[in-house]
């Protein structure tokens, strides 16, 4: 029965008595939402959803970069390296041609800072003249039983960039009957870079 609707005026003289009980249960009355928010249980809570990372900013982007690039650096070292072989080389006839017993140990290295291209062969020449002038120095007339050690360094993150080219050079002086031929010994196993080769520094140690 709804209690809104308007009342004849027969139910004006004449009003049902209402049980007590039924009054106090309407003033007590509740809507239907605040009933069913206390006898229904609460609702399950949904999976949070995930938050988001913050952006990146200039400087983290360009520290990740970094970390790539000395990552990438560090698993592929550019380098080339060559040498004579383990066991020293001579000359055809220069040790058959020597005239005094006495034999003195010379090393020498040599750094050579190359743009464009390395010529093995030409630096190798290079250090073991100097080599040889040494030789002279003592009163020897040639070198025997040479070994030669070459590393290149090329850029790595510039295509036309230097190369560092590390060689080291060793060899005995001797006072030979037959003249030094000014050659290097094992000249086929030399790895090169192609191209034109441009010496901008040398360093000796």
């Amino acid at each position: 029965m709804n209690i809104f609707r308007t009342r004849s005026p027969e139910a004006s003289r004449t009003p049902p008595a209402s049980p007590p009980s039924k009054r106090r249960v309407l003033f007590r009355s509740q809507s239907g939402s605040d009933i069913a928010s206390k006898t229904s249980p609460p609702a399950a809570a949904g999976p949070e959803s995930p938050s988001k990372p913050p952006p990146l900013g200039i400087a983290n982007v360009a520290n990740v970069f970094i970390k790539m690039r000395r990552a990438s650096d560090q698993a592929k070292p550019w380098h080339i390296q060559s040498s004579s072989g383990e066991d020293p080389q001579s000359h055809p006839g220069v040790v058959e041609a020597t005239t005094s017993p006495t034999r003195e140990r010379l090393q020498h290295t040599d750094i050579f800072i190359c743009g464009g291209a390395v010529n093995v062969g030409h630096l190798l020449r290079a250090t073991r003249k100097t080599l040889l002038e040494e030789a002279e120095l003592m009163g020897a007339n040639a070198l025997v039983d040479e070994q030669w050690n070459c590393t290149i360094c090329g850029p790595k993150h510039r295509p036309n960039g230097t190369f560092k080219v590390q060689i080291s050079y060793t060899a005995f002086a001797i006072r030979s009957d037959l003249a030094d031929p000014h050659r290097v010994v094992a000249l086929d196993k030399v790895k090169d870079v192609p191209g034109v080769m441009t010496i901008i520094k040398r360093i000796s140690e």
